[in-house]
């Protein structure tokens, strides 16, 4: 599979003819109305994309969440758990939701209708986010989302010589287009985005949104430091995510000296020695240890175990900011 970001690999391209025929034909299925998505008892919103990865699904549910909750909406999170340990309940990314929110509701099944009946029968929601949703088909939504990267949206093509896990034309079923990474985008580049855009969803709605840092959380302490702390300091960085260059600019971006990094693949697991030889590592140089925050829920680690470490804390942040009855489905806006 290439890199992200890369070109496409010429001799994977037949392989890709062939992802996309099956890709198609499942897709072909559902428009056609010949396989029909189960329905639950309340509104379902997906935050999903075209890649395997890199689009910033997981900012966008934590803003989400905090929308939904700031104008009183009771809303649980459903997802299929990639990359979860065997005897699991959550996977790094719902760990990192729990670590934000305590009392969310959560379940990551396969079977995403069932683990939403499931949650529903706990307690009382007034609306489910689907997490990686975009290519579940199977479970009815009533607004669907879809995250583009803002500088390479379409990456190389379909998977496995690219990066697409379906067709840009897939974007027609999407309500909400959100061009996420578009920091440093000029206006002008903004609006030529949408020429990018097949023709069938250049009429959708268009946001741009980017990752800012939100503060830094000292482990084992658990010490919540101001993002200017970093300035001037040395650090080591370690990172199992789809994108690490965009961690180094914005750790450099707050003025620290990078000493060295641990780049991992994405959704890459390590052991608590790993992680101390790291710690270890840069304490040795004179600086600290400083990794994401989805990494660190990857830990499985208390809030107060583990060697010495930075966590740096992301949030998603609009050019323009939204309003509410773009982000709601139909049967909730208004109440």
């Amino acid at each position: 599979m290439a890199p992200l970001g890369s070109a496409p690999i010429p001799w994977l391209k037949p392989l890709s003819w062939l992802y996309g025929l099956g890709a198609g034909g499942k897709n072909l299925c559902y428009d056609r109305g010949l396989c029909r998505p189960r329905k639950l008892p309340v509104p379902v919103v997906s935050v999903g994309n075209l890649s395997a990865g890199g689009t910033g699904k997981t900012p966008m549910v934590v803003w989400l969440v905090e929308r939904y909750r700031r104008v009183g909406l009771s809303v649980g999170v459903l997802a299929r758990g990639y990359g979860r340990r065997d005897g699991e309940r959550l996977n790094d990314e719902g760990l990192l939701l729990e670590g934000r929110f305590e009392d969310l509701a959560q379940r990551q099944s396969p079977d995403r209708h069932a683990a939403g009946l499931e949650l529903l029968a706990e307690q009382e929601l007034d609306l489910l986010l689907l997490d990686d949703g975009f290519q579940h088909r199977k479970l009815h939504r009533d607004l669907d989302i879809c995250l583009l990267d803002a500088r390479d949206p379409f990456r190389g093509g379909l998977l496995p010589s690219g990066w697409l896990r379906e067709s840009r034309a897939s974007l027609r079923r999407a309500d909400l287009i959100i061009a996420t990474g578009s920091q440093g985008l000029s206006p002008q580049q903004r609006e030529s985005f949408r020429a990018l855009l097949p023709d069938l969803a250049r009429s959708k709605p268009l946001l741009f949104a980017e990752t800012i840092a939100r503060d830094l959380c000292h482990r084992p302490d658990g010490e919540v430091r101001p993002l200017d702390s970093l300035e001037g300091k040395k650090v080591f960085l370690m990172a199992g995510i789809a994108h690490p260059e965009r961690f180094e600019d914005t750790v450099s971006a707050l003025g620290a000296h990078v000493l060295g990094r641990q780049w991992l693949t994405d959704h890459a697991s390590f052991s608590l020695d790993e992680l101390r030889g790291w710690s270890e590592q840069a304490a040795r140089e004179g600086g600290l240890l400083v990794l994401t925050e989805k990494d660190e829920a990857r830990c499985h680690l208390g809030r107060e175990e583990g060697p010495e470490r930075l966590v740096l804390r992301i949030d998603l942040r609009f050019h323009a900011e939204p309003s509410l009855d773009l982000l709601l489905p139909r049967g909730i806006q208004g109440r």
